[in-house]
């Protein structure tokens, strides 16, 4: 279960690769990578290998929450770019971001550095919480990741009414949904954190708030990335709904097309009979466009051709019309 998390941010990074450098998408790619570097980091087996690479005393656990912040950071920026359309109010709040995510930072380094965690742990808070820095370590860190998935969740509850599309909508419902989930899981820790103290970690109580916390975890991540990908998956099926109804068109406008043109070779662009095969053709609405613009034609030269044309004839040259003409629009 533990894998699942970093996995799966991994596999989002690498479908965001082409809009890594792209101004107004490059934060989702840099809010990906930061998450799946905090999540893999974060594996006990993970942990106790990298930390000695980095000189030991659990500077991993340093890198894993700084790069968690950064990542939220920019997962908020990324939802502000795509949800808020008032310039003014985003430019304040990314401002106010900027502000948040470098003071966070700040005290983040300064209370880990303050304090002495020589040996090794994954569970940083639970083995050295009793030191002041490291207080200022989970409390900080904590508190700002649990005030960015808030802010993303009311930003998206806010701006969803207002988009569009059924896609984008309810991707941002499945956003707002797993970063509560996420804020449920962090507050998990804090309360699981304060139980072992009192009861262990044998308790029932302990043992179900460790189960919560890896389901938590898992399916929070699993639905901000469905949240993510889900308007590209819609893109992609529509394009490929509109292109099969396309390549059907072509067929049925074939025989319709070798009647008009019948005689008035000057008035078509390749002088042959219409194939079987165009339904193959690479750019299959080009050459319904084509079709349709040559029988237009032939219909302008010859009046009568209309005449000839049988009400079937004529409903197919109006369907394949109004389908491009919608997807015209649509874009």
């Amino acid at each position: 279960m533990e894998f699942v998390p970093a996995a799966t941010l991994w596999m989002l990074t690498i479908l965001r690769l082409p809009a890594a450098f792209d101004p107004h998408r490059g934060s989702v790619f840099r809010a990906t990578i930061l998450a799946a570097i905090a999540c893999t980091l974060y594996i006990p087996a993970v942990y106790f290998a990298v930390d000695p690479l980095l000189g030991g005393r659990n500077r991993v656990g340093l890198v894993t929450l700084l790069s968690l912040l950064l990542g939220f950071w920019q997962f908020r920026t990324a939802i502000l770019l795509a949800a808020v359309a008032n310039v003014e109010v985003r430019r304040r709040q990314l401002i106010f971001g900027r502000s948040a995510v470098g003071i966070a930072c700040v005290a983040v380094a300064a209370g880990f550095l303050t304090s002495r965690v020589d040996t090794t742990d994954p569970n940083l808070p639970l083995s050295y919480g009793d030191q002041p820095g490291m207080a200022v370590f989970l409390v900080i860190g904590s508190g700002f990741i649990i005030g960015v998935c808030i802010d993303i969740a009311r930003v998206c509850r806010n701006n969803v009414p207002n988009m569009q599309t059924p896609a984008f909508r309810s991707a941002f419902t499945l956003i707002a949904a797993g970063c509560l989930l996420f804020t449920m899981v962090l507050l998990d820790r804090l309360l699981y954190g304060y139980l072992i103290s009192v009861d262990g970690p044998e308790s029932v109580t302990a043992i179900a708030l460790t189960t919560f916390y890896w389901v938590g975890e898992t399916l929070a991540v699993l639905l901000v990335s469905a949240g993510l990908l889900l308007p590209r998956v819609a893109v992609h099926f529509k394009h490929g709904a509109f292109e099969i109804r396309v390549r059907l068109l072509l067929l049925q406008i074939g025989p319709v097309w070798t009647r008009a043109t019948s005689g008035q070779d000057q008035l078509i662009l390749e002088k042959r009979q219409a194939s079987g095969l165009v339904v193959l053709a690479r750019h299959p609405e080009t050459q319904l466009h084509r079709r349709l613009v040559e029988i237009r034609d032939c219909q302008m030269a010859s009046p009568k051709l209309t005449m000839r044309l049988s009400i079937r004839d004529r409903s197919v040259v109006e369907r394949a019309e109004l389908a491009l003409e919608r997807n015209s629009s649509a874009e």
